[in-house]
């Protein structure tokens, strides 16, 4: 029963001391990485044409905007 126990509790370590070791690794290739990130100048961005906003409209002033569009096409319509 000792001896089982025993062994059990060392497959857990072994277990527990692989992790480690991934972990670590992993953590070790992140840091290489970050050290092999190129710093940037101006010369290498690009600079986008800023577009202009769209001006926006209020509410009101496009709903009488659009009523009055009606209106005038309901003008051509007299007559029938």
């Amino acid at each position: 029963m000792f001896y089982s126990s025993m062994i059990e509790l060392r497959n857990k370590n072994n277990n527990i001391i692989d992790y480690i070791s991934k972990t670590e690794q992993y953590f070790l290739n992140e840091i290489e990485y970050q050290n092999n990130i190129k710093k940037t100048n101006p010369d290498d961005l690009i600079y986008l044409v800023k577009t202009k906003n769209k001006e926006r409209i209020n509410f009101l002033s496009f709903l009488v905007k659009e009523l009055s569009k009606g209106f005038d096409d309901g003008s051509y319509q007299r007559g029938y």
